[in-house]
């Protein structure tokens, strides 16, 4: 009984206690004073504010040196921004500012970038009517990666209702047939698009696509080729990408390789599986005997040379099981005096972007690899959308 009334006494004492501190202390602390940013303006653009991520997004026209910016903010009376908004500011990173206003900060993080668009060609007038399964998955995936990328038609090209030197980079994945559509071929959309191109413009063309870059003028020489165009077979082997040229070119560096992962054989010859097992189209718009082109030998140095100088171009992708200068199928054309863009050729067969399912060895369709070929176009992309 003793135990209880002590303890009673000791818990009324430390109540009281804590009731009379309770009254008797008065913060000083001034805690409603706003700390958001109302407006954020680049050159007349607003910026998109996310209160909840605290974030701020601006998104300038192309060809804007967000290196030298202007901004101009809209916060509390009172409030201090730090680090302070001036002119030229450089955002080619984005900063983070803090706000204060009395006793409370916050903080956001503001992003200023240019805004520009890449585009998908095809000879459909939109992606839902695109015939060939390739270049329909092609399309789906593009547009579904991303948010700044559309859709064009040659048509709206040759109209004028696209003006293509809004883009950074068009991408044309045409894989039905070796003659190239008239439509293509049209003065009209040829001559926009070797402007683009000439202007700095960058293209990714891949299969059949591969010889339109001899109708814009930028390949001249004529070699031979292989070119595939049936509907393909059932094929039980998986087919690869050799990114070592000749043997002593490691090619595996360059930024359409990155995050693929790629494996080494005995002799140090890198590669990547494209294809698994199953029905393989093997559409190929590969160059062939590019050593005896130049008079020289399968393994000579000199035919690597002679073809990427006079060509100016990067070598950087064959068959895997290819440890010489006979054949090219993926190359880096490199800006030229004439033609200041950059441009990806990919003529590799087994780069599918749907395997068919038919056949006995893969009858799903399901290709193991898919994550590779997106990457690989992924890369592409993103490389060729960097502005020259």
């Amino acid at each position: 009984m003793k135990n209880i009334i002590k303890f009673t006494f000791i818990f009324s004492l430390l109540f009281g206690l804590l009731q009379s501190c309770e009254e008797e202390y008065v913060s000083n602390l001034v805690l409603d004073k706003p700390v958001t940013i109302s407006e954020f303006t680049v050159n007349g653009v607003p910026g998109v504010i996310n209160e909840k991520q605290k974030t701020v997004v601006v998104k300038v026209p192309d060809g804007t040196d967000v290196s030298k910016v202007s901004p101009v903010i809209k916060i509390a009376e009172g409030a201090v921004i730090t680090p302070a908004i001036t002119a030229n500011m450089d955002f080619t990173a984005p900063i983070e500012f803090t706000i204060v206003n009395g006793d409370v900060f916050c903080k956001y993080m503001i992003t200023v970038s240019e805004e520009f668009f890449v585009g998908f060609l095809g000879t459909a007038a939109n992606t839902s009517s695109i015939a060939d399964d390739d270049e329909k998955a092609a399309a789906e995936w593009f547009l579904a990666t991303y948010e700044n990328g559309k859709y064009i038609s040659f048509d709206d090209i040759k109209s004028g209702k696209v003006d293509i030197s809004k883009f950074r980079a068009l991408w044309w994945y045409f894989d039905s047939g070796r003659a190239l559509p008239a439509i293509a071929e049209d003065a009209v959309v040829l001559n926009a698009i070797n402007n683009f191109y000439k202007n700095g413009g960058n293209l990714l063309l891949n299969t059949h696509a591969c010889a339109y870059f001899w109708k814009l003028g930028r390949m001249t020489e004529t070699f031979n080729m292989a070119i595939g165009d049936g509907p393909g077979g059932d094929n039980g082997d998986t087919w690869a990408i050799g990114v070592n040229i000749g043997g002593k070119h490691d090619m595996s560096t360059h930024p359409i390789y990155k995050g693929i992962p790629l494996t080494t054989d005995a002799g140090g010859f890198k590669s990547f599986p494209a294809i698994g097992p199953g029905w393989k189209e093997d559409h190929n718009y590969a160059i062939l005997d590019v050593a005896a082109h130049y008079g020289f030998g399968n393994g000579d140095e000199a035919a690597y040379t002679a073809f990427t100088e006079t060509n100016k171009l990067k070598w950087l992708g064959v068959w895997d099981w290819m440890h010489d200068y006979w054949m090219a199928g993926i190359l880096e054309l490199m800006p030229t005096a004439t033609y200041k863009g950059k441009a990806i050729y990919i003529g590799i067969g087994g780069i599918e972007f749907k395997q068919n399912a038919q056949g006995e060895k893969n009858p799903s369709g399901v290709n193991m690899y898919q994550s590779n070929i997106n990457k690989l176009y992924q890369n592409s992309i993103d490389y060729l959308s960097i502005k020259n």
